[in-house]
């Protein structure tokens, strides 16, 4: 039985498709959803808590009781008074660590769209290559026609149909070529998207998406979730030296309790009686506290330099990605100027053959010209915007393509 046909899609259809129903996104989600439940569950340490607890044993007689099995429940409620900071520190460690799963999941996405970005735009040079080839093939197949009427009065220029065949038969392997490097993207772009998805049309161009100067660009750095998650993890790890700095003081709690009592004649009175203290708990020192204190500060320091060295490398991507944009738009106008000039030129050495002023070289080389500035100028256009994803993403900005102006356009068609 025939599979059902895939339906075409567009980039964002399948990037929306890519960001709800990836299996790395979902498990992302999954890892911030803990975090974020971890933090509460840490948070629940400075509450008051409510406990019940039971003494159950057997006294030996003595001389004001009788001996005999016992059982004492206690309710007691407590709270936290005081441990140097160490509970509150580790609270706050886990709150950020929760903020940080939450912009891990961001980059994530962008990572996943940047991605698939660049295997849908090497799908689309291909795409477009072909059609040039195909060009490409149409023409010689009209010049192969051209010298097979002149040889068959010339017999002289039967060379010349040799020679344009083995061009043409070049030119059909070249297509076959970048038919096959199409379907290589495809897949690509499916296995990126874990989705059995069809490709169709162009990458969607940013537009006014993109920052209009360097500068602009530089400033949106501190807003990427590079930069967010780096500056996270130096105030986590800020937060665990705060935690283990405290390590030798004493945590006190405040309690308050509902009790139970055994009498002298051996009998249970359960929750009869009511008290207030003040429980200590004191830490060894032979803990490893200060060991631990030792690497969390070293931990702090390796979370600095990493951050430092992330925001550097980023400004240094944003900078070469920013020129890499700008010569190529510059470029784009000057190889329009030579396709239209390889085309004026064809076309002219064309002429010139048919009435026996050039000779087939001339013509091929002239028509090889043509196609291989329009092959330039193809892939110059997918490299350009290949550059703008790449630098979109480098600013975490990708997804603004899928609330932005493109998105409302492609959603009213």
């Amino acid at each position: 039985m025939d599979a059902t046909p895939i339906a075409a899609q567009s980039f964002l259809n399948i990037a929306e498709s890519v960001v709800e129903e990836h299996p790395r996104v979902q498990s992302a989600e999954s890892l911030a959803q803990a975090g974020r439940s971890d933090a509460s569950a840490a948070r629940a340490a400075l509450r008051p808590q409510l406990g019940l607890s039971a003494d159950v044993g057997w006294d030996g007689r003595g001389s004001t009781a009788r001996a005999g099995r016992y059982f004492l429940p206690e309710i007691t409620a407590s709270q936290l008074m005081f441990d140097g900071g160490r509970t509150a520190a580790n609270t706050r460690r886990r709150s950020l660590r929760a903020q940080s799963l939450d912009r891990q999941q961001d980059r994530v996405v962008d990572e996943l769209l940047a991605t698939l970005a660049q295997a849908w735009g090497e799908w689309s040079r291909q795409r477009e290559l072909i059609a040039v080839g195909e060009a490409q093939v149409a023409a010689l197949e009209q010049i192969y026609t051209l010298v097979g009427e002149i040889a068959n009065f010339d017999r002289g220029r039967g060379s010349d149909v040799v020679l344009v065949s083995s061009r043409l038969e070049q030119a059909r392997s070249a297509v076959d070529a970048r038919r096959i490097a199409r379907d290589e993207s495809r897949a690509t772009i499916r296995e990126i998207a874990a989705l059995p998805i069809e490709p169709a049309g162009d990458l969607p161009p940013f537009g006014r998406l993109l920052p209009a100067t360097l500068v602009q660009a530089n400033a949106l750095i501190a807003e990427t979730p590079t930069s967010a998650l780096a500056e996270l993890q130096i105030a986590e790890s800020n937060a665990a030296v705060d935690g283990a700095r405290n390590w030798w003081q004493p945590q006190v709690n405040l309690e308050v309790a509902r009790t139970s009592e055994r009498t002298a004649l051996g009998d249970t009175h359960l929750f009869n009686g009511f008290g207030v203290r003040l429980r200590a708990v004191a830490i060894p020192l032979g803990s490893g506290g200060q060991a631990t204190l030792a690497a969390a500060r070293s931990t702090a320091s390796a979370s600095r330099t990493d951050a430092a060295q992330a925001r550097q490398a980023l400004a240094d991507r944003v900078a070469r990605l920013w020129m890499l944009t700008d010569e190529r738009r510059g470029r784009l106008d000057r190889l329009s100027k030579v396709v239209e000039e390889a085309d004026r030129a064809r076309d002219t050495v064309y002429e010139q053959f048919r009435i026996g002023r050039r000779s087939i070289l001339d013509l091929l080389s002239y028509e090889s010209e043509r196609f291989n500035a329009r092959a330039t100028l193809a892939s110059e256009k997918h490299d350009l915007i290949a550059a703008q994803y790449q630098l979109m993403a480098a600013l975490g900005r990708i997804d603004t393509l899928l609330d932005g102006p493109v998105a409302s356009q492609e959603a009213a068609r």
